[in-house]
């Protein structure tokens, strides 16, 4: 009788220690569970910025080829007025829209001071566009320095966003 006490004794330590051990791993596997969630988010992320910034450096690429060809469609024309000449510009135009909507979608993850210098950046292109609608210019890549330099930090940006270790 005494060894039955005892054997039922060892069996509730065995059963209390099952118990814990279970408790450990279901502890365990919600916190992987938690982590694996967390890097499939973060996977995403890094997915989205990096096609937003493929995005906004082709479309940077599309205003400065848009404002060459108003420019070019303006020397020949001589007349902003033509419809050839408005219609160059409000391909320009159209495209800085799209730049400043992925610029503003973009800064929407970086904070109050990048958005300001993509804002900036946009009103910039949107200035050039402008300037070789009025006045037909020889050489329309002469307008982006400024515009170049920004573009500089916001593909800087990017460039860390695609690099920085998760």
């Amino acid at each position: 009788m005494a060894d039955t006490k005892g054997n039922a004794n060892v069996f509730a330590y065995i059963s209390f220690f099952v118990a814990a051990l279970s408790l450990v791993a279901t502890m365990y596997q919600a916190y992987l569970n938690t982590r694996y969630v967390e890097l499939i988010q973060t996977s995403v992320a890094r997915g989205e910025t990096a096609r937003t910034c493929k995005d906004l450096i082709d479309i940077y690429f599309q205003i400065k080829f848009r404002t060459a060809a108003l420019a070019s469609a303006l020397e020949r024309e001589k007349n902003p007025n033509l419809p050839s000449v408005i219609a160059a510009s409000s391909e320009a135009l159209n495209t800085v829209s799209r730049f400043a909507a992925f610029g503003t979608y973009l800064a929407n993850f970086q904070g109050e001071e990048k958005r300001a210098q993509y804002t900036a950046l946009s009103n910039e292109l949107a200035r050039i566009v402008d300037l070789a609608h009025k006045a037909p210019s020889g050489d329309a890549e002469k307008l982006f320095d400024k515009a170049d330099a920004l573009f500089g930090t916001m593909n800087a940006d990017c460039v860390r966003s695609a690099t920085t270790r998760l």
